[in-house]
């Protein structure tokens, strides 16, 4: 007897990992706004002309670049002190949702370029000046974080 009832509840555990496994839950479905086609090509800027983006720096604070809507100008408003420059700026599209954007300002003599990655939400850049007068130029590098902000 104790043969037959281990032998039944050792069926029935077979039987119900069987049906575990041959029966599985129906996959569940991804919403669209979750899903990989979601973050295609109309997700990155094809240019930054009107646009405003936020950028943060992995040293300490970043800004706000507003780019003018014909792309030959920015204004940049630093997020610690809140000095604004507004300057002529270059923007090339290096690739889909990346752009070189490069800028002088012209109160500290600082030459600014940038790659601003928008398919990996980031930034690295240099920050270039001469050291005095007609000395040589020294570059401090900088990565962090930028996003579109509208």
């Amino acid at each position: 007897m104790r043969r037959t009832v281990g032998s039944l509840l050792f069926a029935a555990a077979a039987l119900g990992a069987v049906g575990c496994v041959a029966n599985p839950p129906a996959p569940q479905k991804v919403s669209v706004s979750e899903s990989v086609a979601s973050l295609g090509r109309a997700t990155l800027p094809d240019d930054l002309h009107g646009r405003t983006v936020q950028l943060t720096y992995d040293s300490g604070a970043g800004g706000t670049l507003t780019f003018a809507a014909d792309g030959r100008s920015l204004t940049y408003v630093a997020a610690d002190s809140g000095r604004k420059t507004v300057a002529p700026a270059a923007i090339e599209s290096i690739g889909a949702g990346s752009f070189l954007v490069t800028w002088a300002d012209e109160d500290s003599g600082v030459v600014i370029s940038q790659v601003q990655d928008y398919r990996t939400g980031q930034v690295t850049g240099t920050w270039s000046r001469r050291a005095e007068g007609s000395g040589p130029f020294t570059i401090q590098t900088r990565t962090g974080s930028v996003s579109l902000t509208d």
